[in-house]
């Protein structure tokens, strides 16, 4: 098979290679015009080529090949760049919002994806010349700390206190007697969006995990949520550990299409005791929507 559509089939494949998606057919992954965002791993991949100043790559002197490849991977953190402030914070802001008001910001911003790496084994050499680099920048991290809320804080360790042995009303019936390691939010059908930050709320609106409940140390780590399109794979995930709550997300808040909206029934499962105040503040949290 020879000629554009020769081309036009590999595309897709080697895109999806270099984004992770083949090793992790579970993985929520979004195409932007100039780079990908895999939610689930929560990495940011933009693609850059640069064009031959002669008909072969090979035909260059070393100083003319260096400069061709030097030139992709400027391009290619320059498209990372223009990926990561397109990046949705939340149903109400865009790194671009942050970067417009701080121009520090962007300054550091541009500083990461310039220092952000060449991915290993991606670099190709095309027939006329051309060189195409794939360049790669984790969101957690640094970048997660610059541009996270301020609402989402440090928050001070969660003291369990066990109740006295004599006591009779341990277990009232507003409490849970079940003690979760974990939340999964079943997301699927109700054409929600992945946010770097995302809400959660009870029936009332109230607030079930979000940035009052997420502490800032645990955000940075691991990112606020993970993300995937796999309900099962989301069961058994080590964020969630052993016994995750499962919770059916009833609907999304639009237009932002990022907060979701659970039953109150689970969401005083959630409120009822200090254990789940404490996986919620370690981000504990998945949830699960449909491929993009």
């Amino acid at each position: 098979m020879k000629g554009p559509l020769a081309i036009s089939l590999l595309i897709p494949l080697f895109v999806a290679t270099v984004t992770g998606y083949a090793a992790d057919g579970h993985a929520l992954i979004e195409f932007r015009d100039k780079g990908t965002i895999d939610w689930t791993k929560g990495i940011v991949t933009a693609r850059g080529l640069a064009d031959p100043t002669t008909y072969s790559y090979y035909r260059k002197s070393q100083n003319q090949r260096e400069q061709t490849i030097a030139e992709a991977i400027n391009k290619a953190r320059h498209n990372l760049l223009e990926t990561i402030v397109g990046l949705r914070i939340n149903t109400e802001h865009r790194v671009i919002d942050i970067v417009e008001n701080y121009p520090s910001v962007m300054s550091q911003l541009r500083a990461m994806t310039y220092q952000a790496p060449e991915v290993d084994n991606l670099r190709r050499y095309q027939y006329d010349g051309t060189v195409e680099v794939w360049s790669r920048m984790k969101l957690n991290g640094g970048f997660t700390q610059l541009i996270l809320p301020p609402e989402i804080r440090q928050i001070e360790s969660i003291k369990q206190v066990s109740p006295a042995k004599n006591s009779k009303q341990v277990q009232s019936s507003s409490r849970s007697t079940q003690i979760y390691t974990g939340m999964v939010v079943d997301a699927r059908g109700i054409q929600a969006i992945p946010v770097i930050a995302p809400r959660i709320l009870d029936e009332n609106l109230d607030e079930v995990f979000g940035p009052t409940y997420a502490s800032r140390e645990f955000a940075v780590q691991q990112g606020v949520v993970r993300y995937t399109t796999n309900i099962w794979q989301a069961k058994f995930d080590l964020r969630v550990a052993d016994n995750p709550i499962v919770v059916k997300a009833l609907k999304t808040i639009w237009p932002g299409r990022c907060d979701f909206i659970i039953s109150n029934s689970d969401a005083d499962k959630l409120r009822s005791a200090s254990e789940h105040l404490l996986f919620l503040r370690k981000c504990k949290v998945i949830i699960v929507l449909d491929p993009l």
